[in-house]
């Protein structure tokens, strides 16, 4: 294999077409992966529960205490640099070629590393099984440091399709062998076997579609850059990582498998379905807004119709997860798992912070700002890691979600947005004002919502479902009640006309 010739290789990987090109090729990315996204969280949700209802807690609580290892070490395999290679406006084959080595090399080495620290692992928690689950576990790190850079050439590329061809097929394989293992008594294993499913899946069709192959290993001089901006990225994911994973290592080291089980179903059932409805925007956001960076104008009002077409489609649902926790959690779980509905409700709440703190990285790393990111959100970071342990002394399962909810709405977020909105084009009043008109209207439809359902008694899945959707029809009604919120919903209505396939 030999290099691209150099006429070809700075612009063979850049997306081409003017500003309202790319913009119009992100929205219909969007909607296409929305598609596909909610497929899929119809496909996972459906499985969750299923799996809910033929395993353990303690089968879920033991896969629960092996992730934060196999999550830890995979953000050294990825080292920021499938970031990187999506921001910069140019980049050759021979850097492409470069970054891969570096990922593949580092997945075998950190999935040697995973497997070497199994049985330290298996001490913490007394969990001698945990060793084998390390072990099988830990091929998924080899198997990313192989898909890495094809999954971040297709998202600078702006393939939206392909990406979501195979997020889809990798999900319904490894759903479809995580019930099959389940159905078969294999227990935790079937989790176990869903992780390396995807994995694989994931590796074959990426380089299968990506229609790049690298090629041999070569030094690179003008590598730094990458590495530096990924360096950043790394160390703010490692943050995140700690904040997404340590209330777990601390749960299961305190109180054994089975509560962790009850947190790790809270903490899936509230943040899965969100994954899945903001991926397509969190996937089109930094490529688009990183070629917006020199027109001010549009990187602004692109910037701020992403950020509300993400509020408007999550925060109503997750203010009504709050009010409605203890009966969803009853009627999609069963009866057993109620001990729950308290960590549902506030990890509902975690959830808003999260989204607002997303929203604010959109700006850092689309603008190159990642050494500002890593100081302002990483004292947020600290706060809410320091909750963990303060929140399971005080208040146990309930106290670590709350301490993550409050430290994140706060802290973190206040410190990311005032020093995001310091430079750039977007302005701190710009994100209040659409943000609190957002997050005021939800919370009245939810306490609407609450009322509605303590009168009605309702507490089947069926009715959960119809209160879920009125309450958007609430929050519809309540932001249309303000001149800037009819403004967003003739917005919202102008691009779901314009995506619309015309005859």
């Amino acid at each position: 294999m030999t290099d691209i010739p150099s006429s070809e290789d700075s612009t063979r990987f850049n997306p081409t077409g003017t500003s309202g090109e790319l913009k119009r090729r992100s929205a219909h990315g969007a909607v296409l992966t929305l598609a596909v996204q909610l497929f899929k969280m119809v496909i996972q949700f459906c499985t969750q529960v299923a799996l809910a209802r033929m395993l353990a807690p303690a089968d879920f609580g033991l896969v629960a205490m092996v992730v934060p290892l196999i999550a830890a070490i995979q953000l050294l395999n990825d080292l920021g640099l499938s970031a990187a290679v999506v921001q910069r406006q140019t980049i050759s084959h021979g850097q492409l070629s470069a970054l891969f080595w570096v990922n593949a090399a580092a997945g075998t080495l950190l999935a040697l590393l995973a497997v070497a620290l199994g049985p330290w692992v298996a001490d913490f928690y007394d969990q001698p099984q945990l060793v084998w689950i390390i072990a099988a576990m830990g091929s998924i790190l080899a198997l990313s440091g192989l898909t890495t850079q094809q999954m971040a050439l297709m998202t600078r590329s702006m393939r939206f399709g392909t990406l979501a061809t195979i997020d889809l097929a990798s999900v319904i394989v490894s759903m479809a062998a995580g019930i099959i293992a389940a159905m078969a008594g294999l227990g935790f294993w079937a989790l176990v076997l869903m992780q390396v499913a995807n994995g694989l899946t994931m590796l074959v069709l990426s380089w299968a579609l990506s229609g790049w192959i690298p090629s041999r290993p070569r030094f690179q001089r003008d590598l730094g850059s990458l590495l530096a901006f990924g360096g950043n990225v790394t160390a703010y994911n490692i943050l995140g990582y700690l904040i997404n994973n340590l209330h777990s290592v601390l749960i299961g080291a305190k109180l054994g498998p089975a509560a962790l089980g009850l947190y790790d179903r809270s903490y899936r059932l509230v943040f899965q379905p969100l994954w899945q409805t903001t991926t397509p925007i969190l996937r089109v956001a930094v490529p688009l807004l990183s070629r917006l960076t020199d027109r001010e104008e549009e990187y602004r009002h692109t910037y701020l119709m992403l950020l509300a077409v993400t509020m408007v489609a999550t925060v109503p649902g997750l203010t009504a997860t709050v009010a409605l926790a203890h009966p969803l959690i009853t009627s999609l779980l069963g009866a057993r798992w109620a001990e729950a509905a308290p960590v549902f409700a506030w990890l509902s709440i975690a959830a808003l912070t999260l989204q607002l703190r997303q929203a604010a990285t959109w700006l850092y790393q689309s603008q190159d700002r990642t050494r500002e990111q890593l100081r302002w959100g990483g004292a947020g970071s600290i706060a809410i890691i320091l909750s963990y342990p303060i929140g399971l002394y005080w208040g146990g399962l309930v106290g670590v979600a709350m301490g993550a909810a409050l430290s994140g709405l706060f802290i973190q977020n206040p410190l990311l947005w005032w020093n995001a909105t310091r430079h750039g084009p977007i302005r701190l009043r710009d994100f209040l004002s659409l943000a609190g008109m957002i997050l005021i209207s939800a919370t009245i439809s939810a306490l609407a919502l609450r009322w509605l359902q303590t009168e009605l008694g309702w507490a089947a899945l069926w009715q959960m479902i119809l209160l879920v959707a009125a309450g958007y029809a609430i929050f519809f009604v309540l932001i249309a009640l303000t001149p800037r919120g009819r403004r967003l919903i003739g917005d919202l209505f102008d691009i779901a006309r314009k995506l619309m396939p015309r005859r």
